[in-house]
């Protein structure tokens, strides 16, 4: 039998002799898979891959069938494991450097899958012996070398996060021993996933991607160590515990009276043991209803940077944990104190932070709700918070502007980007509506600056924190850097007008279409590449909707080369001006102010401001955050003060149109002035209008003559 993309081929499906042979037409390129359908066991199959003459076509090789260009072939998983594993033709002709092996999955894991969705409530033996099993395999991986074997093993971990979680929601113990027995094994695979096994899944990634899988993979270890202690609690007794050491965590699992104080670890009692550690008073329980109390406690090592959204700041300690059973984690009747040793991360700025809700893969990050710093020191930090979760201490190690310069940079930003948006559409507007008295060029640029000015800034204000969907953040800050270079783009080709107006006064060309392509054309390739070789992974984190890392220089190095360029335009404009016999008959005082006012048209138009950026690299240099700011946000207003409020040639259309509304306002009532007089009055106006230049009067010329006899005739009333 023969199929093409999932469909029989006609005349050549379920035919009963073994030699049959079958004839069909080929109208397009396709692929066909034929074989023997009675073979059970191992089905004897050919793909045939058929194309027009001239079409690319990958080759075949040991493993890989011939393939159309931009199609992907197939080939099984190896020995042990189901599915398929994937390889793309690219449309050069040649095969893609990488294959997919993520529908790989390992035989004897999904036997353990089947099992486990088969089964309601799980007993230890059961649990026990799935543990044993993932916990073989995990360890056989981690003596793994070649790449393809590397990549399966990944999948293997994935595939054992998710059994771990299913298995921590079913399981169920009876007595004490057999819960500390699986629950060894329970932490050994966990601690093995937090370990090498996180770090091989995300070295499969890059940049964003990678720190992804990596908090997807830890957020959902959190939750099934939780939730697999709870319910080894159920089999304790009061004072009995279950206790898990490994290099990279600590595990307990107790029974207490409610009367007694939670310390973890036990041996911080002794006060001159300076280890991290966390104490909450048994005041915490006085609203339960039990007599005991069943908690999990846990310390966790390097675990946290996958929840941080920037490159700046490290986890400066080890993780605690603390789960109390029954208890309002989020509101306690007394703070648990906490005291952390700093890890060998040196910084300018300690936070205790807390993880909640690790079950939400994408929105867990650390935050300082309800934490404080009660004290700290170069060995130690003791932190306070009024909740239950995951905590730990975040080092800044760079220069950070202080929360009450970000309050007022932020307001600043906000409300001078509104003024800038309303400033920037008033003068499309008037632009728009006086265009007959100030077409231009520099008029057309100004326009398409105000647009992209408008759309850029208002997207900063409604969108740029809408950061809760991937896709659409993504979106957004491809359209933020997309306007904010046409903005850039503009201005480059502002200046360069600029230039022409001055060093060739003489020019008559017309350059506005290679202008406006430039403007809008040249900010579209850019976006494309810095999209293109990032492959998205730039665009937005869990903060905010914009470029991330080297992504920034897809937006920095253009911004840069084009402030740089109208600088040098700025420096050999003013030179020539100051040059000029008409400058050089001023003063001193009158060069001095005339140099300031051009300099100050020319700053919203050219942007010169953002050079107070490159200045306001660190704290020491705040002033220039604040200059960068107002000057920037305030860039549409600046533009309409500049180019409508003090334009000559726009007060003058202005004025025109004025004079325009007065005249047929003045006609207007002179008409209704003449229904009270006599009809000869206005026949001897007419002849003499007509007798004034021997024709019928124009327009021009009636107006202040009707405006006037208008006046007289409204005084003799």
């Amino acid at each position: 039998m023969c199929f093409s993309n999932m469909t029989e081929v006609q005349d050549c499906h379920l035919k009963s002799k073994y030699n049959f042979a079958c004839n069909f037409s080929i109208v397009s390129n396709m692929t066909l898979k034929c074989g023997l359908s009675n073979c059970s066991n191992n089905p004897i199959t050919s793909t045939i891959t058929v194309v027009r003459q001239g079409d690319k076509l990958c080759e075949s090789d040991d493993q890989w069938p011939s393939t159309q260009t931009g199609l992907n072939a197939s080939i099984p998983c190896p020995m042990g494991y189901s599915g398929v594993v994937t390889k793309i033709c690219r449309i050069n002709g040649k095969w893609d450097n990488k294959n997919n092996s993520e529908n790989c999955k390992q035989a004897k894991l999904e036997q353990i899958e089947n099992v486990l969705s088969k089964t309601g409530k799980l007993t230890a033996d059961i649990v026990e012996s799935s543990l044993s099993t993932i916990s073989s395999i995990l360890v056989v991986n981690n003596s793994t070398s070649s790449s393809n074997e590397n990549k399966l093993a990944d999948n293997d971990i994935k595939q054992s996060v998710d059994l771990i979680s299913t298995i921590s929601t079913k399981v169920s113990f009876t007595d004490q021993e057999a819960a500390n027995k699986t629950t060894q094994i329970f932490m050994e695979i966990v601690s093995h996933i937090l370990g090498p096994g996180k770090n091989n899944v995300a070295s499969r990634y890059t940049n964003a991607h990678k720190k992804e899988k990596e908090k997807k993979v830890t957020s959902k270890i959190l939750a099934s160590v939780n939730s697999f202690a709870k319910s080894v609690t159920s089999a304790l007794k009061v004072n009995q515990n279950v206790t898990v050491k490994k290099h990279n965590m600590l595990l307990s699992i107790e029974k207490i009276d409610k009367n007694t104080d939670i310390k973890f670890p036990k041996e911080t009692e002794d006060s001159s043991q300076q280890t991290t550690h966390f104490v909450l008073l048994q005041g915490a329980f006085k609203n339960m209803s039990e007599t005991e109390v069943a908690f999990t406690a846990v310390k966790y090592e390097n675990i946290g940077s996958e929840f941080i959204s920037n490159n700046y700041t490290k986890v400066g300690s080890s993780v605690l944990s603390l789960t109390v059973n029954g208890l309002d984690s989020q509101y306690l009747h007394e703070n648990i104190t906490l005291l952390f040793q700093r890890k060998n991360v040196t910084g300018n700025s300690t936070e205790c932070v807390f993880l909640w809700e690790h079950n939400s893969d994408t929105h867990s990050v650390w935050n300082t709700s309800g934490c404080s710093l009660e004290n700290s020191t170069d060995s130690q930090v003791n932190c306070s918070c009024n909740h239950l979760t995951n905590f730990a201490i975040l080092m800044s190690y760079t220069e950070e502007i202080p929360k009450e310069d970000i309050k007022r940079l932020k307001i600043i930003s906000v409300f001078g980007c509104s003024l800038s948006i309303i400033g920037a559409f008033v003068t499309i507007v008037l632009y728009i509506y006086f265009w007959r008295y100030i077409k231009s060029r520099r008029s057309t640029l100004v326009i398409n600056l105000c647009s992209a000015l408008c759309i850029a800034y208002l997207l900063f204000l409604t969108a740029v924190e809408h950061s809760e969907n991937k896709t659409g953040c993504i979106i957004i800050a491809a359209l933020l850097h997309y306007f904010f270079l046409a903005m850039f783009t503009t201005m480059l080709c502002l200046g360069i007008d600029l230039a022409i107006a001055v060093f060739d006064v003489f020019s008559s060309r017309s350059r506005s279409a290679i202008f406006l392509l430039v403007s809008w054309g040249l900010p579209a390739v850019i976006v494309a590449i810095t999209l293109g070789g990032s492959q998205l992974e730039g665009y937005g984190d869990e903060s905010y909707c914009w470029l991330r890392h080297t992504t920034l220089f897809g937006f920095i190095v253009p911004v840069l080369c084009i402030v740089l360029v109208n600088l040098i335009i700025v420096i050999f404009v003013m030179r020539r001006i100051y040059t000029s016999s008409f400058m050089m008959k001023k003063s001193l005082k009158e060069k001095t102010l005339s140099g300031l006012k051009g300099v100050c048209g020319l700053l919203p138009i050219l942007g010169l401001t953002w050079v107070f950026g490159i200045f306001s690299v660190n704290q020491d240099l705040i002033i220039f955050q604040y200059l960068f700011a107002v000057f920037n946000s305030l860039q549409g207003l600046f533009i309409f003060l500049f180019y409508v409020a003090l334009n000559p040639q726009m007060r003058e259309a202005v004025a025109r149109k004025i004079k325009i509304y007065d005249s047929k306002s003045s006609i207007s009532k002179t008409s209704k002035t003449t229904k009270f007089v006599s009809t000869s009055y206005s026949e001897e106006e007419q002849n003499f209008e007509e007798r004034e230049d021997g024709t019928a009067a124009s327009n021009m010329f009636i107006i202040p003559r009707c405006s006037v006899q208008n006046k007289l005739f409204n005084k003799r009333q």
